[in-house]
């Protein structure tokens, strides 16, 4: 087996749906007969599963099982388990690193590196096709170099997807801002994929062209807002939908673990995270889940004392799980400081006082349940499996005190023989969920271009990047792009050949356009205005008819584009100047400003000769100013039906030549280009 070939799913931000689209990629890709497998180089999480070598963040331990494989700690060699404010956990191939832990952020990457690409390429080695998922945004210039996103990309030659939430607003801006500062990394990427969209497509739709026309890239679809029941990695930012059964309250402290335990309820209840007393008023169930820091969450649960002592004395059910039920104990004693040194008063409700240990209980674990009576005597006998994930030491693995269930068992309420005996029914599972999820994304993206970018369609097409992506590395990260090479570039061509789109990919995102155009017409006055908002948001515009000399001295970025050449000779034989001259001293003023100048202008002398002196005399004054601007450039193309033909014995960039999408000066709003 060769070396697996990689698409990394980038992100606008965290939580802008990342892990569930590498798990119904994965699905997909199962589908397809590929041995495919998960991996995220280091994830920030206090939501976790026990795999096979220890732990990993519940979103890869789900991707897993969208692969059809088995979950093991390669897939998530790094899991960051936060302390608050005060500094985090660090797990590194399943199991705690104490010297990683207690490293500052920076001081702790370099020991990272090793185990990450060492998980990477065994993964490589013995897969058809990994889907990585990229952590946060991969443009978080102020922690570069990034080793999550950028780092393994390059490592993997991954493809690369970029997400961003419609739900949370502000996505088309997220997708291009992302873009831009991507910089030489722009040349991974695929396309875009808009997610968790809600109401009517055609207000969206438009998006597709601005951004196609503003980076060269298509976008593959919309992913809408699914009604799935799956564990989130983020338990808090996922809107649980309403269920039909009774209220369910999980209680959310502050350092609150695990929740992603509890996705059945959402099918089989109506779960509220609360906060106070008050929310959790009228539940027939209280849970306590997991706690990262339980000595801090408990002078937050003791509000919730009074409440918890009525609902057991009305004999309602209460469910404690692992971190909740180190709360619930007589006392928590952590002399050594594993998690918070001291000693910290519980809140009595079992017999038992809890010690931190330093060695952390990391095992799937499988048991029948025994001894039980009351309400939970309805689980009585039955087998199920869990996990435990604790430093605490002293409770029963379960233990009953009237309706109160105490356990450091996670994942009891996934069993399907639970969900019956306390619910009535059984979820629909994760793998009903997962395969709707890879059905959502077959349906609403053009996955057949990832297809052809891996080459998994018979042969490969290169990602469409935006030419003038630079290959060097950058100099250093508070340059936004590297500068680019100076000189002037000419493009020539008719009307609506698509001169503009293509200065528009050349340039990248940074740049300044000095506009030539007058709007002494209504249909002028028009032109102008659509080509503003074909423009990159982030360029500079100079409106200068006349002096481009003193335009590019006024230029702030190191890449200008004049646009265009055509009325500029019109302005000038206007005011009876001489363009030919002019020319001259535009070429010496792109020479002495050290920019890089892409110069556009119509490329006039091919038609019928004009009827009057004057049009015959400025077809040839433009004709000539091409001539000598075209004998100065480095480089020059002649755009034909969108297409851009290299003048003087060059080629087309590679990036450009298998570009198909919409031809011409016009966005095409209603079509990503394929």
């Amino acid at each position: 087996m060769g070396r697996a070939k990689a698409l990394i799913v980038w992100g606008t931000g965290s939580g802008v749906g990342k892990s569930l689209f590498v798990a119904g990629l994965l699905r997909h890709f199962r589908r397809l007969g590929l041995k495919a497998a998960p991996f995220k180089a280091q994830n920030m999480a206090n939501h976790a599963r026990v795999v096979r070598g220890g732990e990993v963040a519940s979103a890869q331990w789900l991707q897993a099982l969208a692969a059809g494989v088995e979950p093991e700690v390669r897939m998530n060699p790094v899991l960051v388990k936060p302390f608050g404010e005060r500094g985090a956990q660090v797990v590194v191939w399943g199991k705690v690193d104490p010297f990683l832990s207690g490293l500052p952020w920076k001081e702790r990457r370099p020991h990272l590196e090793a185990p990450v690409r060492e998980a990477l390429e065994g993964l490589l080695a013995e897969h058809d096709l990994l889907v990585l998922e990229g952590a946060g945004s991969p443009v978080e210039r102020n922690l570069w170099p990034d080793l999550p996103n950028l780092r393994v990309a390059e490592w993997a030659d991954a493809k690369a997807l970029l997400v961003a939430d419609v739900d949370q607003g502000g996505a088309l801006g997220a997708l291009y801002g992302t873009w831009a500062l991507l910089g030489e990394h722009r040349k991974r990427l695929v396309g875009f994929a808009f997610n968790k969209f809600r109401g009517d497509l055609e207000l969206l739709r438009p998006a597709y062209g601005l951004l196609t026309g503003w980076t060269g890239l298509p976008v593959l679809g919309t992913l809408p807002m699914l009604p799935l029941a799956l564990p989130e990695e983020d338990g808090f930012r996922y809107r649980q939908p309403a269920g039909n059964g009774p209220k369910v309250a999980l209680l959310r402290y502050p350092h609150a673990a695990n929740l992603d335990e509890f996705w059945p309820l959402s099918e089989l209840a109506r779960p509220v995270h609360v906060t106070s007393p008050e929310e959790a008023e009228g539940a027939w169930l209280l849970i306590l889940p997991g706690s990262r820091l339980p000595a801090r969450d408990l002078p937050w649960l003791r509000a919730f004392l009074p409440l918890i002592q009525r609902h057991l004395e009305a004999g309602r059910p209460v469910l404690a799980v692992c971190g909740g039920a180190e709360m619930l104990a007589e006392a928590l004693l952590d002399e050594e400081g594993v998690e918070e040194r001291g000693k910290f008063p519980g809140l009595g409700l079992l017999p038992y006082r809890v010690r931190m240990a330093r060695e952390k209980t990391v095992e799937r674990r499988r048991v029948r349940l025994r001894g039980l009576s009351g309400y939970w005597g309805r689980l009585e006998g039955l087998e199920v499996e869990g996990y435990e994930i604790h430093h605490g030491q002293g409770l029963p693995l379960v233990h009953q005190e009237g309706p109160l269930l105490a356990t450091w068992l996670h994942g009891l309420l996934e069993n399907p023989g639970v969900q019956r005996a306390l619910f009535g029914r059984e979820a629909r599972g994760l793998e009903e969920a997962l395969e709707a999820l890879a059905d959502a994304l077959e349906r609403h993206l053009d996955l057949g271009a990832l297809h052809r970018a891996l080459g998994l369609a018979g042969r490969a097409f290169p990602a469409a990047s935006p030419l003038g992506a630079p290959t060097e590395a950058f100099a250093s990260v508070g340059h936004l792009d590297p500068p680019p090479p100076p000189g002037l570039v000419l493009l020539l061509g008719g009307a609506k050949s698509g001169k503009s789109r293509f200065a528009q990919r050349l340039a990248g995102p940074f740049a300044t356009l000095v506009a030539t155009a007058e709007a002494r017409d209504e249909e002028m006055a028009e032109r102008i205005r659509r080509h503003k908002e074909e423009r990159p948001p982030t360029w500079e515009t100079l409106e200068e008819p006349l002096d481009l000399p003193g335009a590019l001295k006024r230029a702030r970025h190191p890449t200008v584009v004049v646009d265009c050449l055509t009325l500029w000779v019109a302005n000038l034989m206007e005011r009876g100047l001489d363009p030919l001259s002019e020319a001259r001293r535009f070429l010496r003023a792109v020479e002495e400003s050290g920019k890089r100048v892409i110069a556009v202008s119509n490329e006039v002398g091919m038609g019928i000769v004009p009827q009057n002196p004057l049009a015959r005399r400025y077809r040839d004054l433009l004709g000539q100013v091409n001539a000598l601007l075209a004998e100065a450039a480095q480089e020059a193309y002649l755009l034909v039906a969108g297409r851009p033909l290299p003048l003087g014995g060059g080629r087309v960039p590679p990036q450009e030549a298998g570009r198909t999408g919409p031809q011409g000066g016009e966005p095409d709003p209603g079509r990503p280009a394929p």
